[in-house]
């Protein structure tokens, strides 16, 4: 059968393309929920099997759609249903109306700190949410921070997250080489949750600088720049206060073992500043592709999907 007859049993109509995966691509749809008078706005995620390889459809899409079926949270998208047809995988997942972060900040240029508080302390709750739940993201950058029409964050993606305790170790290079953290870069089992407040680091950075914190045309360029302290251009310097400089720099620690923890940053005083989401400024979302780092190389993101 074709994928609109599928999809139309389903009661789904298909939008426009939002955006594409290494194995996936994801479309806007209005979903008329058997039932239900009122069409909703999703955005659907499609696994095309054929084109995956076969350790991502063995590991990695298990996962995904065993730990997207618990997730219940304000902060992290959630998934409506998960059906297949035609051997394709589906995922029907709430829309995110204003796009991803990283097009937010290209539009908006660095945030004023408090709206970066605002924002932050949202993806912290969201992280925060995984990590109590056992879950580690392992792919954390601002392309899977989404924010929706009242500007709410919502975490995306877990097509790399697993199901690990605290002290389990993981082996996988996950994610994109400008967000992963040191321990991860060097090949060395890491724990999980320690190198996704890595990565929330850099988001932090890019939310209140607009630019990428470590230069990445090279992997040792890259873990160089990781082990020097934090560096800002002279305005940003000037402008920042002391409180944001230190969560920053306090989340980004080549030593894992001294990072901050989730609950060091959930308590940390930068974030008092934060409003209810519900009162952040409106704004709706552009795309621009690349940001620069503070060093002046341009960003790129080295995805490898080992």
């Amino acid at each position: 059968r074709s994928e609109s007859s599928i999809l139309q049993k389903k009661g789904y109509v298909l939008g426009p393309e939002l955006g594409q995966g290494s194995y996936a691509v994801v479309k806007s749809a209005t979903w008329q929920k058997p039932g239900s008078t009122d069409p909703l706005k999703v955005a659907l995620k499609i696994i095309n099997g054929p084109q995956v390889p076969q350790d991502f459809k063995d590991k990695f899409l298990p996962r995904e759609l065993d730990i997207v079926k618990i997730l219940n949270h304000d902060n992290v998208i959630r998934t409506m249903e998960i059906f297949t047809g035609g051997r394709k995988t589906y995922l029907s997942l709430e829309f995110a109306g204003r796009g991803d972060m990283l097009g937010y900040i290209q539009m908006r240029g660095a945030l004023e700190e408090k709206e970066s508080a605002t924002l932050f302390k949202q993806l912290v709750n969201g992280v925060g949410y995984l990590h109590a739940n056992g879950v580690v993201h392992r792919d954390l950058k601002c392309e899977n921070v989404l924010l929706s029409n009242r500007n709410r964050i919502k975490v995306a993606d877990f097509g790399f997250s697993r199901k690990m305790s605290l002290r389990d170790l993981s082996m996988t290079f996950c994610g994109s080489a400008a967000y992963a953290a040191p321990e991860i870069l060097q090949g060395i089992p890491y724990r999980g949750p320690a190198a996704d407040l890595w990565s929330m680091g850099v988001i932090l950075f890019v939310m209140n600088c607009a630019i990428m914190p470590f230069r990445d045309n090279s992997m040792k360029t890259l873990l160089l720049d990781q082990k020097l302290p934090l560096r800002y251009t002279d305005k940003l310097d000037k402008s920042l206060t002391d409180k944001a400089k230190e969560i920053m720099q306090g989340l980004l620690v080549f030593d894992a073992d001294k990072r901050l923890r989730m609950h060091d940053v959930a308590v940390h005083s930068w974030l008092k500043q934060a409003v209810k989401p519900d009162s952040a400024a409106d704004s709706a979302p552009s795309k621009i592709e690349k940001l620069p780092s503070s060093t002046g190389n341009e960003a790129t993101n080295s995805e490898t999907n080992k």
